[in-house]
């Protein structure tokens, strides 16, 4: 086998790559990465929180944020929750504040495809989607229109399998399950959830439900300012709930998250960031061409799996670093 060397880049982010077929790689197990021990490739992007006690619109205070600072609080480890709690407990503070966390209403997508939905206005029943309680991503297709539920609620589903034509693509299935074990269902046995991107499509799904039917329309979950989805710090009780029927912002109070109207005057957190990029040499040995793009990603992925079970995974971005000729490995002599 070969021995070649290359550089590979670490940059706080979102990886953004996707794993290979299963066939490929199986094709490519031959590959050998040697690590002698945990490299600490890249810290974790640092975050310094700053309270503004004025009270703003959320839009306002983020468009503040964005223009003093970097842009409003995201939260992503147990460092930014305690590098937050810092700024609490040396400003005294004891209320509610903005955080750039928020609610896409607007993000309806279909299943097949990732899609977004462009004919989104006229196939909706009246009074729809109302996000009733705040927590209804899922959407269903009734007699009366498309209405948006819990994603957790027992329905029947239609799928749809592109292998057959005409009304035979669509597949009812009576059985009542949640939306995503409807879409794990559709996807293993035909293609996916049934979706209706054109008023073709929306008739042969109208023609086929007789009451609340899953098909394959989603909206994105809660989301931090940088679009990447909530997660860290915990919902309060009840929360989020959607209580004026337009609370698509997030705020923090007592280190707990809530839904409340992006009109709402509230003080808010902003905060600046500071990444750290450093590069690692590696050697590899192979009997393949290491500057296969299919081969690079397979390599990317194991990297990306020994990071993660070392508990290095947050805001990294791996990537490979190309030589001046365009390559990224070069036999060692």
């Amino acid at each position: 086998m070969d021995r070649v060397a290359g550089s590979l880049e670490t940059i706080p982010g979102d990886l953004g790559y996707k794993s290979l077929p299963t066939s490929m790689m199986k094709q490519h197990l031959f590959i050998l990465l040697f690590f002698t021990g945990v490299v600490p490739l890249v810290q974790s992007v640092t975050r310094k929180y700053f309270l503004v006690q004025q009270g703003r619109k959320w839009t306002d205070a983020q468009t503040y944020c964005q223009a003093t600072y970097t842009d409003l609080a995201i939260i992503k480890s147990n460092d930014d929750v305690i590098q937050l709690q810092n700024e609490v407990q040396s400003q005294k503070f004891s209320s509610s504040a903005w955080i750039g966390m928020y609610s896409n209403i607007s993000s309806w997508h279909w299943s097949l495809g990732y899609e977004p939905v462009t004919n989104i206005l006229g196939n909706w029943d009246v009074g729809e989607p109302n996000n009733n309680g705040g927590k209804q991503n899922c959407g269903a297709a009734t007699p009366w229109g498309w209405w948006d539920l819990k994603c957790t609620e027992l329905r029947p589903f239609l799928c749809f399998d592109e292998t057959k034509t005409g009304n035979n693509r669509y597949i009812y299935i009576s059985n009542t399950v949640q939306w995503s074990e409807a879409q794990a269902y559709c996807r293993q046995y035909h293609t996916d959830l049934a979706s209706a991107r054109d008023e073709t499509e929306n008739s042969f799904i109208q023609a086929l439900v007789t009451g609340i039917t899953w098909f394959g329309l989603i909206k994105d979950p809660w989301k931090w300012v940088d679009h990447t989805n909530f997660s860290t710090i915990s919902w309060m009780s009840g929360q989020p709930d959607n209580g004026q029927w337009d609370e698509n912002c997030g705020y923090i109070y007592m280190g707990e998250a809530a839904d409340a109207s992006c009109s709402d005057i509230l003080p808010f957190f902003c905060y600046s960031g500071t990444t750290k990029q450093q590069i690692m040499k590696m050697k590899i040995q192979s009997s393949q061409d290491v500057n296969d793009p299919a081969v690079n990603v397979a390599i990317l992925e194991k990297i990306k799996q020994k990071l993660k079970d070392n508990g290095i995974v947050e805001d990294i971005e791996v990537k490979w670093r190309a030589q001046p000729d365009g390559e990224v490995f070069h036999k060692e002599k």
